[in-house]
């Protein structure tokens, strides 16, 4: 099997030179590297890091390729722009703030070839080792409000789009993959990362895999032994309040989308993103992670989704895209 890497980057160019540093250094070599530039249209910076390093991936018979995307700046168009442009059986999706291990694609090939019916595979993001109070209170807030919360072994997505992240040592079918995945080309030839999810896309990946979840059971794992790091660089981001406001409809839509419209996941999903959300708000501000007009923007985003709940529901989101997401 050979891999293609697609990498999206926008204005990220130190972080794009770690992540191709790792790629670099891998036991089993990509094809090639597709990098599609979203970066602002008067910045060269991520060209020219390519042309400089072209010469020793091409030394390793890795083919550097350096795309601009002229479309549009959404992480969902370069995954499409990208998976055209690819040659690989197989489709290695990396965010350009990661880094992976050097085993990453020999861990994630051996599983493609152990499970003939894995469509997609990823590896388990290292982080760091938290424990004590804070921790399990996390925990218990996280499983409350449907937020999220770690747990041995599972992999799997709540009715809040919350996510159930594995943490044992087996390797395990998931319901859900994140910014590290990977993905035989014929299937996403078939089911395609969401364009109307733009910019920054919040929750692509989830959706993406989800879909492929849902039409194909037991096809999506994790292998605990192919480890990768995300810096979530803060560079080439929205701005806060635009953020949050994309966080929150942009999870309603993928509700709608993705999610059966029980009564019961209904309430669910009220009680995860507004109750909890305000709720871990609120003790962010006051453990000082966050600063108190991130609040206010959670309740504009609240408002705005309340505001436009047909356009969501019905998959049409002009009315922020235009506006916000420019």
């Amino acid at each position: 099997m050979e891999i293609s890497t697609i990498i999206p980057t926008y204005n990220r160019p130190e972080d794009l030179k770690e992540c191709l540093g790792s790629i670099f250094l891998q036991k089993f070599l990509p094809k090639e590297v597709i990098i599609i530039d979203n970066s602002d249209k008067e910045k060269d910076e991520i060209k020219k890091i390519i042309e400089d390093l072209k010469p020793s991936f091409t030394k390793k018979n890795i083919d550097l390729k350096y795309i601009r995307n002229e479309k549009e700046n959404s992480l969902t168009v370069a995954k499409n722009i990208g998976t055209k442009y690819a040659s690989g059986e197989i489709i290695s999706f990396l965010d350009d703030d990661v880094t992976i291990d050097e085993k990453y694609y020999d861990e994630i090939i051996k599983i493609y070839g152990q499970h003939p019916e894995a469509l997609g595979v990823e590896g388990r993001i290292v982080f760091e080792e938290k424990k004590g109070i804070k921790f399990i209170l996390l925990q218990i807030l996280g499983k409350l409000f449907y937020l999220g919360f770690k747990e041995k072994n599972k992999c799997k997505l709540l009715p809040s789009l919350g996510v159930v992240y594995s943490t044992g040592d087996k390797i395990i079918n998931c319901e859900w993959l994140s910014g590290a995945s990977t993905f035989k080309k014929t299937i996403l030839e078939k089911i395609k990362p969401d364009e109307n999810l733009k910019k920054y896309s919040d929750n692509e990946d989830l959706d993406l895999s989800y879909r492929m979840f849902k039409k194909h059971p037991n096809s999506l794992f994790i292998s605990p032994k192919a480890r990768y790091w995300h810096k979530l660089s803060k560079q080439g981001r929205l701005m806060k309040g635009d953020l949050i406001c994309m966080s929150e409809i942009y999870r309603l839509y993928l509700f709608y989308k993705l999610i059966d419209q029980s009564l019961k996941n209904k309430l669910i999903y009220l009680w995860s993103r507004v109750i909890g959300g305000m709720t871990f708000k609120i003790i962010s501000v006051l453990s000082l992670k966050s600063t108190p007009p991130e609040i206010i923007y959670l309740i504009k985003a609240y408002f705005l989704c309340l505001k436009h709940i047909k356009e969501i529901k019905n998959g049409d989101l002009k009315f922020f895209n235009e506006k916000y997401v420019k």
